[in-house]
């Protein structure tokens, strides 16, 4: 992350593209407000100034096997500084038959792609944590997306660190607050497999954070509650 904030401290225009399914597009589902990447955004801008553009490349239903299908036109087409990636909730579903092996050679390519473009530094993202235990109960139709999502999160903090890129482990710090709040982690649940608009604001504040971005004034006024979630994630971090 070092070269990424020095570029934004020293003020050339830095690219910056989203890459993912509906957890990165904005849609319908984000029930008209902000989703993680426009907080990380105005939170980029509140800090650094009008240093960067914030490209949204994210399609719903996707898999990491149809994101590269569209790498040329919806990546590499942009030249992006700064390409994050969040994948691999579609993929653990057996309906898609992309397996493990084939997730894992498909993050490594996004990664080599990226890194092929010119100044590009990918970073992996994991899933904030599903709602396993409503996941596995009727009349929910893929009980076995549950069994395999963890794994699949582990694929890519595996290539995480054998790639050597930046990963922001989101999952590591849900999943201690979904088991040991689990009322307070369904308060930012939309439904089993998607954040809320305050999910989607304690990501944006968790990525912001890996940025040095630090949210101050207005900013911190509308995104008190979910500074608040954050201070309960890095409590139970120190536990």
């Amino acid at each position: 992350m070092d070269s990424i904030v020095a570029r934004l401290r020293a003020e050339p225009m830095t690219r910056i593209v989203a890459l993912g399914s509906s957890n990165t597009e904005l849609a319908y589902h984000c029930e008209g407000r902000h989703n993680w990447f426009d907080w990380l955004e105005v939170g980029l801008r509140d800090h650094y100034g009008r240093v960067h553009q914030a490209i949204n490349a994210g399609v719903s239903g996707e898999t990491s096997r149809e994101m590269l299908g569209r790498f040329e036109r919806d990546v590499a087409l942009h030249q992006p500084h700064v390409l994050i990636v969040t994948v691999g909730g579609n993929d653990c579903s057996p309906a898609n038959d992309v397996w493990e092996d084939e997730f894992r050679g498909n993050l490594r390519e996004l990664v080599g792609r990226a890194r092929d473009l010119k100044e590009c530094q990918p970073i992996l993202q994991t899933y904030y944590s599903f709602d396993l235990e409503k996941m596995q109960e009727q009349p929910y139709p893929e009980p076995e997306q549950a069994v395999c999502f963890p794994g699949y999160m582990e694929v890519v903090r595996e290539v995480a660190a054998r790639e050597e890129v930046v990963l922001f482990d989101h999952l590591d710090r849900w999943e201690r607050l979904r088991l040991a709040k689990p009322e307070i982690y369904r308060g930012l649940m939309r439904d089993t497999l998607h954040v809320n608009p305050v999910g989607n604001m304690v990501i944006g504040l968790e990525g912001l954070r890996r940025f040095r971005a630090e949210v101050t004034g207005e900013t911190a006024e509308r995104c008190a509650e979910g500074l608040r979630v954050q201070q309960m994630l890095d409590e139970l971090e120190r536990q």
